[in-house]
């Protein structure tokens, strides 16, 4: 007999060596098993107590004297799915408990049209009523490759009906004149070009030499998203 299978499955080897020598010997008082097994009474008790629990033996009584005897192989199959379910139940609970470890991204870009790629990146799994919230204190008035291309992601924007909301200095007042968004002004400190959107935060820069990061974070998202709205509330 292959007791590895048996070890692994979490018998004793009291328990195997019982439990063979009841396969091989029929109904058995325990004064045999102990002769057999050559282990202490003790141990043959609770060896012979496990098994029943486990549904391998039974006895029947004659007397005051217990007779065992061994079931049918086949309901090692049995135990072997009612373990199995306890597992799955065991691993249905640690996945609730389970703190999931959220995936985070950062990809850098470069130049003017990097940038256009990164914000348009930014909404590409954006949907209907979802929060597109930015930041701005410098803006690149004089370029006109940068000014056409918010007219369209302005367009896009709305496409997409992404509800737009930013926040800006007040000396940025007459760039955002007719373009169609919820803006707020303010002379609080707040974050230069900043936009936030699905869990995603694109931070950049045009200047000289323009950058851009996109983060994929749900923590630095909320950040800046609470940073949002608490000065959203105090502007005008």
């Amino acid at each position: 007999m292959n007791i590895k299978v048996l070890e692994d499955l979490g018998f004793s080897d009291s328990e195997i060596e019982i439990y063979g020598f009841l396969l091989e010997s029929g109904s058995t008082k325990v004064g045999p098993i102990i002769d057999k097994s050559n282990l202490a009474s003790s141990v043959v008790h609770r060896a012979l107590n496990s098994l029943k629990d486990k549904g391998l033996i039974n006895y029947i009584k004659k007397g005051l004297i217990k007779y065992y005897q061994a079931e049918d192989p086949k309901i090692l199959i049995e135990f072997i799915e009612n373990k199995k379910n306890e597992v799955l139940d065991l691993v249905k609970e640690l996945e609730i408990k389970k703190i999931p470890k959220e995936k985070q991204e950062a990809e850098i870009f470069e130049g003017i049209k990097g940038i256009t790629s990164l914000l348009y990146e930014l909404i590409k799994e954006g949907k209907e009523d979802d929060e597109y919230l930015f930041f701005t204190v410098n803006v690149e008035e004089e370029n006109e490759e940068i000014q056409t291309f918010f007219r369209k992601y302005d367009t896009k924007r709305k496409q997409k009906a992404l509800i737009v909301k930013g926040l800006a200095s007040k000396n940025l007042k007459s760039l955002f004149k007719g373009r169609n968004l919820k803006m707020k002004f303010t002379d609080y400190p707040i974050p230069s070009n900043i936009s936030i959107c699905n869990n995603k935060v694109a931070i950049f820069s045009w200047g000289d030499k323009p950058i851009g990061y996109l983060i994929s974070s749900k923590q630095i998202s909320k950040m800046f998203t609470d940073l949002f709205h608490s000065v959203w509330g105090i502007a005008k």
